[in-house]
């Protein structure tokens, strides 16, 4: 037996289907299809013409997406564009405030946040 304990996450099946729900790229008439690609990466789900399987955020702030099955990666826009849109994303979508925080912690652990976007 080792001695590392895994930690135990309560993470509800109903708070992720709603996100998916009121995060839906369809909705929202001003979000791209790149954007939707996006949330769909974030949200694991597939929204969106490109589909996104891996996205990577290089040090001059350029997000570089790879499709499914695909070895080629290209440019899909800029990091502080991709904040700024999401940020804007969450506050139409009307979420509650778990919803909100569960947002943000898949952006987070996809696309990650440096300390100078939180403003």
């Amino acid at each position: 037996m080792s001695g590392t304990q895994e930690k135990w996450v309560y993470r509800s099946s109903t708070l992720h289907a709603d996100l998916q729900r009121k995060l839906d790229p369809r909705k929202f008439y001003w979000i791209s299809p790149t954007m939707g690609g996006i949330v769909g990466f974030i949200l694991g789900v597939q929204f969106g013409i490109p589909i996104v399987e891996e996205v990577i955020v290089v040090y001059d702030g350029a997000i570089v997406a790879r499709p499914p099955g695909s070895n080629k990666a290209c440019i899909i826009g800029k990091y502080d564009d991709l904040v700024n849109g999401w940020k804007c994303l969450l506050s139409s979508a009307g979420l509650t405030p778990n919803e909100r925080l569960e947002a943000e912690s898949l952006f987070a652990a996809k696309m990650g946040y440096p300390f100078d976007a939180l403003n």
